[in-house]
């Protein structure tokens, strides 16, 4: 039996949107796997919706048997075991997913890490990273592995459109230290044509995907800020102080507005890429042309995280969305 379909984890989140797009538009047949309940179907019922059980082998392996390709989101942004978040378990369901994709005679998983999981070591959220990275190196699987810097674009990018929507309100915006470390923001779909790109493929290969411009902090948070039409104070602030602000915040509007680690991840470069650029849309056009229609309105990534069951929980990735 020919295998034609293309499995995409987290199809009605962020990036799984815009490789489900993707594939379609190249007459693709396409599967999700999910969980997330509550979320629009942009794809007015092209794609086959399957939820995902972690702990049901037979039944991931039954969603994955008539695949040729599993594109892989799945991840979780944050740490709080209480609320059924964590990366260890985020790591398990992780390696649930690729025994099932191996015993179902998956040809080849496109995979999302995260960009410079090594030079995280001590983080939870890397160490994660990186082990999963490992266990589809060493699996039967031809595989890529994808390290994306950070998304903008697609109209769901929670991190600059609540950047955004902070600088509406508030006369100074603090910058983590000096701001002076650098940030290669890529477009969604440019992330989604690399990735189905390397769907076709059977080399394996670790790439970055990162835009065609790198900016450092301060000047990323000044130029969304002129293209918004505002003149605001760009202040430096320690990590902890603003750190703090972003959890009154979060307090306010219900949500996790910055975690630790992607401070720190940011203020360590990891939002850039010494390597060549698979990115071709610039920020700085696509800033310019959206700018005003930003942060109109607060985007709250926890309300749109809900879930059938904590127990077969899926979350998308990472600081990248």
């Amino acid at each position: 039996m020919a295998k034609d379909v293309h499995v995409v984890t987290g199809a009605f989140g962020y990036s799984g949107r815009w490789i489900a797009k993707e594939l379609l538009n190249c007459g693709h047949r396409v599967r999700t796997l999910t969980n997330a309940i509550g979320r629009d179907d942009p794809f007015n019922g092209q794609l086959e919706v399957r939820p995902i059980n972690f702990t049901d082998h037979d039944s991931m392996v039954s969603s994955l048997s008539d695949a040729d390709v599993l594109y892989n989101t799945y991840w979780v942004r944050y740490k709080d075991r209480e609320g059924g978040y964590a990366h260890d378990l985020a790591v398990a369901n992780t390696r649930n997913l690729i025994s099932a994709a191996e015993d179902a005679g998956i040809r080849r998983i496109v995979h999302f890490s995260v960009a410079h999981p090594d030079k995280a070591p001590d983080w939870t959220y890397f160490i994660g990273k990186m082990e999963v990275e490992k266990m589809i190196t060493e699996s039967k699987l031809s595989h890529a592995i994808l390290r994306p810097t950070v998304f903008f674009g697609g109209k769901r990018d929670v991190l600059i459109n609540n950047m955004a929507w902070l600088l509406r309100r508030f006369p100074v915006f603090g910058v983590f230290g000096l701001g002076s470390y650098p940030i290669q923001p890529v477009h969604i779909s440019d992330v989604a044509r690399v990735a189905v790109e390397q769907g076709t493929l059977n080399e394996n290969v670790i790439l970055d995907v990162a835009g065609p411009e790198k900016f450092s902090y301060y000047e990323y948070v000044k130029l969304i800020s002129q293209s918004m039409g505002l003149r605001r104070a760009i202040i430096p602030l320690p990590p902890i102080v603003a750190w703090v602000f972003g959890k009154i915040v979060g307090i306010l509007v219900g949500d996790r507005v910055i975690t630790r680690a992607e401070i720190r991840g940011l203020m360590n470069g990891l939002m850039a890429s010494d390597n060549k650029p698979l990115g071709v849309i610039k920020f700085s056009e696509w800033i310019e042309e959206n700018g005003t229609t930003l942060g109109l309105r607060y985007q709250n990534d926890m309300n749109e995280r809900k879930y059938q069951s904590p127990s077969l929980l899926y979350n998308s990735p990472n600081s990248a969305e």
